[in-house]
């Protein structure tokens, strides 16, 4: 930012005093040559720096208009895809994107972008009643081609969108016998399973707020811990995999965090939580 003209003369007046070869140039006129020159000197850096601002301020502006081509931008615009539109190349902009928004054709609620292996890949998901899942074949092909086209020319791009990883959770959980029974239920309505109810909650949340971020144990068992009637968790066994892969043993790993490879998890059905939470007066 450019600085005002007192600034810019309070610092060369700064600067003289520095310098014994100007030690006799201290006349208070206010016409005197030397203030003169140092007026003219100040307005020009003045109007340098003016000019710098101006430039800034349209570079700025440029700046704003260019896409990035960074992975968050690759995320942010996934989420623009209209399923049934086709793209439109605007000579006038110099961007590639669709002649009208159609915000119910933008199936795509779920996105995540990393460099992995060489090559950008992005992660992707629906949602249906609030619940990710992965775009049919059709809509994996369409959101490909869209990337084909909207991708900086030469960029490698690997598009994952498949069925949820798998979880399995085994806990045990100490409870309060004035709130809860044996099987985790909630005494004062005879249905509600707060613990299993915190599970779904974390997991839904997880998909929502951090798609295709690292899973924490830690957080997990926070969330449990905060349900109702729970005293303590102590987390007895914690594996996950990708659908079709085979299990990783999550509490093993010196970081205890799971990396989902669709960006987001279930619990295996194979292993309902009715079954895996051993509960403990």
């Amino acid at each position: 930012m450019s600085r005002t003209l007192a600034v810019i003369r309070a610092a060369m007046d700064t600067a003289k005093a520095g310098y014994t070869s100007l030690a006799s140039l201290t006349s208070t006129s206010s016409t005197a040559i030397w203030k003169n020159i140092f007026d003219v000197i100040a307005s020009s850096i003045k109007t340098h720096e003016d000019l710098w601002d101006v430039a800034k301020a349209e570079l700025d502006e440029r700046a704003a208009e260019i896409e990035p081509g960074i992975t968050q931008w690759y995320a942010a615009t996934s989420l623009e895809f209209q399923y049934g539109y086709d793209l439109i190349f605007d000579r006038t902009t110099k961007q590639l994107g669709y002649s009208v928004e159609d915000t119910d054709a933008q199936i795509v609620e779920l996105a995540a972008a990393d460099v992995e292996s060489g090559q950008t890949t992005i992660r992707a998901a629906k949602l249906t009643a609030g619940v990710a899942e992965k775009l049919s074949a059709l809509e994996l092909a369409a959101f490909t081609e869209y990337w084909v086209q909207r991708r900086f020319s030469g960029t490698a791009i690997n598009i994952i969108s498949v069925d949820p990883d798998l979880m399995k959770c085994y806990l045990t959980v100490t409870y309060n016998p004035l709130l809860l029974d044996n099987t985790g239920t909630l005494l004062s309505d005879g249905a509600t399973k707060p613990v299993e109810d915190a599970i779904d909650t974390f997991l839904q949340e997880f998909q929502a707020e951090n798609f295709a971020g690292d899973m924490q144990v830690m957080k997990l068992i926070d969330a449990v811990q905060a349900a109702v009637g729970v005293e303590n968790v102590v987390a007895t066994d914690i594996q996950a995999k990708k659908d079709g892969g085979t299990y990783v043993d999550v509490l093993a790993l010196a970081s205890q965090t799971y990396s989902s490879y669709a960006g987001y998890l279930k619990i295996d059905t194979g292993f309902p939580l009715s079954t895996t939470i051993t509960y403990t007066v």
